[in-house]
């Protein structure tokens, strides 16, 4: 027994099989010195093996070839000119591979039909659209090299392939919608067909010729050679298909390989370099109209799935109650995926709509989707065998094939999954999708090689516990509902956070408020009934007039404190309009009025610069009115009673800074500064009720300002005031 080894065809290294066709010859050099040639080459040019390490200019010179060494490729692109040798026409293509430049030639077949590439060209691009484009395609290379078969092969999502076009010859059988497994044209085959998308095959039980020289030929790679043999295994498939010429062009649509234009023959046939190049400047054009439509066609669905997207979210939040929302709208959520059911997993309620499982399997479904969601991409997956891709045992599996699972968050449970049922179909197979082996021994091992099945006849295969492949404009359409339904959700969420806030606010001047009635009222009303108490005792008519006034006094104090609450009041609801206000007048009136106001005519007030700002005028005169009076009060115990104006004017705000040397705020009291009722521990010897800064910063945030301070304390206190610049008018509410 001798150890094993395996060798799939997948494995195959088909771009340095170091041979080429019996039609092609084959030179490399490096730096100009030949390093490797064909054997054919030598009896073409009746040469010998010396010609190893000889300069291509020289030899190609010494056998009277007209070269243009102008026209050279120092890249992978050819560069294709012609030459006459013992009266007849031959092509020279040269290109550049690993530092190696190959120099090919092979013979130009006579009445090539060169002449048909423009109308060609005119024809595909006039009448071709994605119903009859490759028709026309088919057609058109078939007029150019006439082979018993010629089909389009489209390559599906997991690799294999199904003839979609044909155009075959009078008593050839059909292969028309025949499926070929992914085996048939491996991984490698199809990266070397993107790199190199013309390959011919001429005569497929013909010979070959090794290439040799002074390189191993397991260093000279053939990808873009135009002259490479094709490898073994894909000749033996080739006999086995009862075929021994084939041509093949690939279909390239955005950068992918898309297909190919693949042609069969029962003979031998060559097709000369300019031809096959006409072939593939026609597929080419096809796949580029091809590609023009479909992203036109890409382009007009994405618009209308963008149009009901927006339409969904206006739908989802005009809803006060978001579940009832998606409730609403979950047939339309459905819909944009193209789903036969949904289920929608929110705030521990389960939708759905359409087709979907029992109840049970819709909770395995959500289980395993919450314990597996660490592993989705993105939070979302995707499949259409969703009972071969997870270990779940469900009820009724054929109602959930496809899924699209999307997660609404990771640290939630919350989901929407779009379902699809099984799609059961007969497939037809090019022949039964298996392989069988041969074997060797090489250096005392086995080798164990897979070879192409050798029957062809139709197969057929009924698929179960699959659904039809999601769209990418599906899964791209779940993407985009996801985050429609967040934004949804977080803006209902944001909503209720606002809404919350305001209560909170508005509980907690509610309760300043009771406070205030319940302890800053008291004391005028206390004060109200000893003074009409007293003036009932007395009858002394001077002592009853003190009294009257003590009442007159704390009524209009209650008045007052009423007042500014209900002005408070109506800040929170008013629609202002902003407009360009002067202030210069208004600053010096409020200045000396405050001086008379709180009996301070001491009081030194010094106004700088006095600009405009954009505000309502009402709110202006309260908020000057509130923080100059401030400014003037409690700087009036002061030895030098102090206050200072300063307006100044910034790119997109006005500035006001308000600076007195009164008794300053304590940093520990600065989270009250703007709470209604809230006095400072050290003003409690001044007249107020802790009303006015609250009104001020009210009125400030209402025309898009803002108020701040800095303050030490004993030391005095700066406001300053934050303006809109007033560069023009407008209203806002």
């Amino acid at each position: 027994m001798y150890p094993k080894e395996y060798i799939n065809c997948d494995q195959e290294p088909i771009h340095i099989c170091g041979e080429v066709q019996e039609y092609g010859y084959l030179i490399g050099t490096q730096n100009s010195k030949i390093v490797s040639y064909s054997e054919n080459i030598l009896a073409f040019f009746s040469l010998d093996s010396s010609i190893l390490g000889k300069d291509i200019k020289v030899l190609l010179s010494e056998l009277n070839l007209d070269i243009n060494w102008d026209n050279y490729s120092n890249n992978q692109e050819l560069a294709i000119q012609h030459f006459d040798f013992k009266d007849e026409e031959y092509t020279l293509s040269i290109h550049t591979n690993n530092e190696i430049t190959f120099f090919e030639i092979e013979k130009v077949i006579p009445n090539h039909k060169i002449n048909k590439e423009y109308a060609a060209i005119q024809h595909i691009l006039r009448n071709s659209n994605d119903e009859n484009i490759w028709k026309i395609l088919l057609k058109e290379i078939q007029d150019i090299i006439d082979f018993d078969r010629a089909m389009i092969y489209q390559f599906l999502y997991d690799g294999s392939g199904q003839v979609i076009e044909e155009l075959v010859k009078p008593n050839l059988e059909s292969y028309l919608h025949l499926h070929y497994p992914e085996s048939d044209i491996p991984a490698q085959a199809r990266a070397l067909y993107l790199k190199n998308p013309v390959r011919i095959t001429s005569h497929v039980s013909g010979k070959t010729f090794p290439i040799v020289g002074v390189i191993p030929r397991e260093q000279m790679d053939l990808t873009y050679s135009v002259t490479r043999s094709s490898s073994p295994v894909h000749r033996e498939y080739l006999k086995n298909a009862h075929v021994e010429s084939s041509f093949s062009t690939s279909i390239i649509v955005n950068g992918e390989l898309w297909g190919m234009v693949a042609c069969q023959n029962a003979a031998p046939k060559h097709l000369d370099l300019q031809s096959r190049l006409l072939a593939e400047t026609l597929t080419r054009t096809s796949s580029n109209a091809f590609a023009s439509y479909k992203s036109l066609q890409t382009l007009k669905e994405y618009q209308r799935i963008n149009l009901n997207n927006i339409s969904l979210r206006q739908n989802l939040l005009s809803e006060e109650d978001f579940g009832k929302a998606l409730e609403t709208n979950i047939k339309d959520i459905m819909d944009s995926c193209a789903a036969d059911g949904m289920i929608i997993k929110i705030n521990n309620e389960i939708l759905t709509a359409g087709n979907v499982p029992n109840h049970s399997d819709i909770e395995k479904i959500i289980i395993w989707s919450r314990e597996n969601n660490h592993n989705f991409e993105e939070n979302i997956f995707i499949t259409n065998t969703l009972c071969q891709d997870i270990n779940v045992e469900l009820d009724n599996p054929e109602i959930s094939c496809g899924i699209i699972t999307s997660v609404l968050g990771s640290n939630t449970s919350d989901m929407l999954i779009w379902l699809r049922k099984e799609q059961g179909q007969k497939i037809k197979w090019a022949g039964k999708p298996e392989k069988g082996t041969v074997s060797e021994i090489k250096d005392g091992v086995e080798i164990i090689k897979f070879s192409p099945r050798k029957s062809f006849e139709v197969w057929k295969e009924y698929v179960k516990g699959t659904s039809l492949p999601w769209k990418i404009k599906e899964i791209e359409s779940a993407r985009w509902i996801t985050s429609v339904i967040l934004k949804a959700s977080h803006t209902k969420s944001s909503q209720i956070v606002d809404l919350n806030n305001q209560l909170k606010e508005l509980n907690q001047e509610l309760d300043s408020f009771s406070h205030t009635i319940s302890h800053d009222l008291n004391t005028p009303l206390t004060v109200i009934k000893l003074n009409a108490q007293v003036a009932k005792k007395i009858p002394d008519p001077e002592n009853v007039q003190k009294s009257l006034d003590n009442i007159i006094i704390q009524v209009d104090t209650m008045s007052e404190m009423i007042r500014n609450v209900l002005e408070l009041s109506r800040i929170k609801k008013s629609e202002i309009e902003l407009k360009r206000i002067e202030v210069d007048a208004l600053i010096n009136t409020l200045a000396e009025d405050s001086k008379l106001s709180f009996n301070s005519p001491h009081t030194e007030i010094i106004i700088e610069n006095t600009p405009e700002v954009l505000g309502d005028k009402t709110m202006i005169y309260q908020v000057f009115g509130n923080v100059i009076g401030n400014a003037v009060k409690y700087s009036s115990r002061s030895e030098k009673p102090l206050v200072k104006i300063v307006g100044e004017v910034y790119e997109d705000t006005v500035t006001y800074k308000i600076t007195d040397n009164g008794i300053g705020i304590d940093k520990k009291e600065s989270g009250k500064m703007f709470k209604i009722f809230s006095r400072m521990n050290n003003a409690k010897e001044f007249k107020g009720n802790g009303v006015g800064l609250s009104i001020v910063h009210h009125l400030m945030e209402k025309m898009g300002g803002k108020i701040s301070y800095e303050s030490e304390s004993g030391k005095g206190t700066t406001f300053i005031l934050n303006f809109q610049k007033p560069n023009y008018d407008f209203s806002i509410s």
